[in-house]
């Protein structure tokens, strides 16, 4: 069991890493999704039920955002089902105070997401980075601290790359 725990949380981190260097947003939700399903196994091998039940909710999310040009993935009544289950399975499987701090930064990400506007995604990440760090550094995870440690960093290079740094080349032409 520990060999898995280890294999998807090195597979966890390396995708992890990717995710926030994508330009596009589709890009971003490819690269979310195969990072979700690596850190789901990761958690569930790991017993950390509260991060693997909104990474369950976060890949849901990203299937449905991915098909957003078919009508039937357009609708805000997707938003709504994946606040209230992620709310509902943070709920259940609550465990101590630290699954609060995977329900709040759930909740965030899903909304921005939503938005689904990179440089949103690549701010809030960065404050749900170190809720989620919180939550697996005492849950024991070292494959998981060193995740949102690599996010955390990943989010703020991107958002230097790709918001301040273009920004500033747009302005100067």
């Amino acid at each position: 069991m520990r060999f898995l725990v280890n294999l998807f949380g090195i597979l966890g981190i390396l995708t992890t890493v990717v995710i926030y260097q994508q330009k596009d947003n589709q890009r971003m939700l490819v690269w979310k999704l195969i990072s979700d399903l690596c850190w789901v196994l990761h958690y569930l091998a790991l017993g950390a039920n509260s991060v693997a039940v909104v990474t369950i909710v976060a890949i849901m999310r990203s299937v449905v955002l991915l098909c957003r040009r078919h009508r039937w993935a357009q609708s805000r009544a997707w938003l709504a089902v994946f606040m209230i289950s992620s709310f509902v399975l943070s709920v259940l499987a609550y465990k101590d105070w630290t699954s609060l701090l995977t329900m709040f930064g759930s909740q965030a990400c899903i909304v921005a997401y939503w938005i689904g506007r990179p440089k949103i995604t690549r701010v809030v990440s960065m404050p749900v980075a170190l809720m989620f760090l919180v939550n697996v550094t005492l849950n024991g995870s070292l494959w998981g601290m060193l995740c949102e440690s690599f996010l955390l960093a990943s989010a703020v290079v991107g958002f230097i790359r790709h918001d301040i740094t273009h920004k500033t080349k747009t302005a100067e032409e």
